[in-house]
């Protein structure tokens, strides 16, 4: 009896140890997204001068992407890894590689209203987002092509009722550590945000080191307001102005802006349509712009959503025009217009 009473108790008090363990204990959640494309341009030849497509006439894998985050108490991480060509262009400063470490950042809330996150985090600059599951149109803009993409580094974070308030130092932007920038300059990142029922309104700032090699600082400034008409029809709004100065050569100071557009209409439930408008100007960029220094362009991007369960099928045409003859043809002749029409596909989980 009193062994079987000693086995009874013991299996009690680890059936009582993991009930707790199942109840205080939170579960890590999971994630994911996957995407791919198939471009023609009517050039016949690849004439993108924006992220992630630079390809013509050739079916691509774009990112697969898995997330884990975990929470408990007032303390929180999130890890979020890519593999494929995007997530490589993406974190660009880093070691070339298909797997890389596109986030991972820690949190800590003092408060409901206030928190502090350490780590590596996508910008807060701009509309449009790294996933293409998060985007509407699966082209990318100039702004956020020459725009930062994220940061390493602290930040702060406090809110009452609909209004935020974002601040940080980081190192130059891009860089996952100081060690690959080879500089300790660091850039300072800021926003003010305002969440209301149908609308947002993001008043967004970053200004620090860019490119160590080249000892480039940027300072950007940057607006981004989205509205709600119905329940079909939303708006969005995107400008940003950037300055870059050099410590050493002065000539090579530029600036540049970009004003977006965006308008998305539900067809029907499973069928969204999507306009992007773009103006670049770029008259008096620097040459870390590339082609686009010295010109302006403006950018007309139709896309369909069709999903089906998590899928998403979008075709897409994208009609660019510029004021300086930057785009070529098969012949290699230079031209100042391009149009492409690509079919991509993303999936999330």
């Amino acid at each position: 009896m009193k062994k079987q009473f000693a086995t009874i108790a013991l299996l009690v008090s680890m059936s009582t140890v993991l009930a707790q363990e199942t109840t205080t204990v939170p579960a890590t959640t999971f994630a994911g997204s996957a995407d791919a494309y198939f471009k023609y341009d009517f050039s016949g030849v690849d004439n993108s001068l924006t992220s992630f497509i630079n390809s013509h006439n050739s079916f691509e894998l774009g990112m697969a992407s898995i997330e884990a985050s975990h929470k408990m108490g007032k303390s929180s991480v999130f890890v979020d890894l890519g593999f494929g060509n995007r997530a490589a262009q993406f974190s660009y400063n880093d070691e070339a590689a298909s797997f890389m470490i596109k986030q991972l950042n820690f949190t800590y809330e003092f408060s409901d209203k206030f928190k502090v996150t350490a780590g590596s985090f996508g910008t807060h600059i701009g509309y449009e987002l790294l996933d293409a599951v998060d985007n509407k149109n699966y082209s990318m803009s100039y702004a956020f092509t020459f725009g930062p993409f994220f940061n390493t580094g602290i930040k702060a974070q406090y809110t009452t009722g609909k209004l935020s308030f974002m601040a940080g130092i980081a190192n130059p932007t891009d860089f996952k550590t100081a060690l690959e920038a080879g500089s300790s300059q660091k850039t300072f990142i800021g926003q003010l945000s305002y969440l209301g029922d149908t609308g947002s309104l993001y008043l967004n700032a970053t200004s620090g080191s860019s490119n160590p090699s080249t000892d480039e600082n940027k300072t950007q400034f940057d607006i981004v307001g989205t509205k709600k008409l119905s329940d079909t029809f939303s708006l969005g709004f995107n400008g940003t102005y950037a300055l870059t100065n050099h410590d050493i050569d002065s000539n090579l100071d530029g600036k540049w802006f970009s004003l977006l557009g965006y308008a998305s209409i539900v067809l029907k439930e499973n069928l969204t349509l999507a306009y992007r408008v773009e103006y670049l100007g770029a008259k008096d960029a620097t040459p870390g712009l590339g082609s686009l220094a010295g010109t302006s362009v403006l950018g007309n991007t139709l896309s369909l959503n069709f999903k089906s369960g998590n899928l998403t099928v979008i075709p897409e045409i994208r009609f660019d025009k510029a004021s300086e003859d930057i785009f070529t043809n098969s012949d290699a002749a230079p031209k100042g217009i391009t149009a492409f029409a690509l079919l991509a596909t993303t999936y999330s989980f």
